[in-house]
């Protein structure tokens, strides 16, 4: 009997190597543009939780969701999470800076 686990473990690696992150946030990102907010807002999420390279995207367009719907406080805590990851991002700032000033 041939041993194929090595051949196993090269099919896992590509398969889950960051492709299921950009799979979740490709799909929030079309549900979103075809006004599917909910089905868009879950994968936003599920994206968050891989808690990889996309995260800060995928709270701020969250967040955009979020307020868009009138949960702007909820959208505000995403929008500060976001920026405390990518601090430089100019659209986390501006989103943030739009609601907060909004709520006052």
């Amino acid at each position: 009997m041939k041993n194929n686990t090595k051949l196993l473990g090269r099919g896992l690696d590509n398969l889950f190597d960051n492709t299921i992150e950009d799979q979740f946030f490709d799909k929030a990102l079309k549900d979103d543009e075809n006004g599917n907010y909910l089905f868009a807002f879950h994968y936003y999420m599920k994206v968050v939780e891989l808690n990889g390279k996309l995260k800060a995207k995928a709270l701020n367009n969250a967040a955009v969701i979020l307020a868009e719907n009138g949960f702007s406080s909820k959208a505000i805590e995403l929008l500060k999470e976001a920026l405390k990851i990518d601090s430089n991002n100019s659209e986390i700032k501006y989103n943030l800076n739009s609601l907060l000033s909004e709520a006052e």
